[in-house]
């Protein structure tokens, strides 16, 4: 498992089969693309980042590419976090899919529709900031 530089993971216990860690990802044709990771287990966590005031927090454990990983809000794909056009590059977390609710592709295209237009909105206002204020961009 690596090395989570956000999380200190006090306690871990298994999941039920089919959990899944939910993302979304804007494409390159401004199409939300949603990512269903299986969750390995469960981890009671607390935030080593100082600036996080949130105590402790369940959060899943998903397998990513070669490792497990604790489940974050953002997954930066690259540096430059904004593609061509515009386009959000970005994996944003959206939630749990509980094996007995069956969410529909429907109900999570449309939570990535909101969080994509959420996060563009939070970038816009900080660039906004940034340039007000004169600092570089």
């Amino acid at each position: 498992m690596n090395e989570s530089k956000r999380w200190k993971i006090l306690q871990i216990i298994p999941a039920q089969a089919g959990w899944k860690a939910v993302h979304c990802q804007e494409s390159g044709n401004k199409e939300i693309e949603i990512s269903n990771r299986p969750i390995v287990c469960w981890a009671l966590v607390e935030s080593v980042v100082e600036i996080e005031a949130v105590g402790t927090q369940v959060r899943g454990i998903e397998q990513e590419l070669n490792e497990l990983a604790v489940v974050e809000d953002l997954i930066h794909r690259e540096e430059e976090d904004v593609g061509q056009g515009g386009t959000e590059r970005n994996w944003y977390f959206l939630g749990y899919n509980d094996p007995e609710a069956h969410k529909e592709s429907d109900y999570w295209v449309q939570q990535g529709i909101c969080r994509i237009r959420t996060e563009k909105a939070k970038k816009s206002a900080k660039n906004g900031e940034r340039a007000a204020i004169g600092a570089p961009s």
